[in-house]
């Protein structure tokens, strides 16, 4: 039975998460489960500092390491392609769908997790929109934090299961108010990467 996560291992995973890329599926033989995630504006590698690497441990912690491969987004991340349409650029947005499909077609059997935080949430919605069927059935689970694109959105990603999906914003973010204002409520969502982990473990 996978194992329930608290706050305190959030911080505990947070310290031992010392990486910012991780590209387990790329580098590596399929595994039953595959995560992506996508990094947040100006973060470094693929997966960022935070909360990336700490949602990726937990889940490996509830699931079993050798059981998820952990895969970072590779984008630009820039600043300026939170100003596009959809808060993410449409070219790097039709990448991230292209390296999920690629993905699913290399490990059909595995179930599929995306998640993404800030620009890398509005990457996630995007991209996971413009999926296949066959594609969206194999994703299991869609976490997002500190979302951009909640209220553009109508809280959903579109064109997806929204049992599967779960958006996570602080109090106070108001980017997931619909606006592009920076409150220190958006600078650390790695206390709530158990709850993000709780989610994608209960729909493995």
């Amino acid at each position: 039975m996978a194992n329930h996560l608290t706050i305190e291992d959030a911080f505990s995973l947070e310290v031992r998460a010392d990486y910012t890329s991780i590209s387990e599926l790329d580098n590596g033989g399929c595994r039953p489960y595959i995560l992506f995630f996508a990094r947040g504006t100006s973060q470094a590698g693929n997966v960022g500092d935070n909360p990336g690497p700490a949602l990726i441990d937990l889940v490996k912690a509830g699931l079993g390491a050798a059981n998820v491969a952990g895969q970072g987004v590779p984008y630009s991340a820039s600043l300026l392609g939170n100003l596009a349409s959809g808060g993410a650029p449409s070219s790097e947005a039709k990448a991230f769908a292209d390296q999920i499909t690629a993905g699913a077609a290399k490990c059909p059997n595995s179930a599929i997790f995306v998640s993404g935080y800030s620009q890398g949430a509005a990457l996630v919605h995007r991209a996971v929109s413009q999926l296949s069927t066959a594609v969206k059935n194999q994703i299991k689970a869609a976490v997002t934090f500190g979302d951009t694109q909640k209220q553009q959105d109508g809280g959903k990603i579109p064109n997806f299961d929204a049992s599967k999906t779960l958006i996570i914003c602080r109090s106070g973010d108001l980017v997931c108010s619909g606006t592009l204002i920076i409150t220190t409520a958006h600078s650390n969502y790695a206390p709530l990467a158990p709850q993000g982990a709780d989610f994608i473990i209960s729909k493995a």
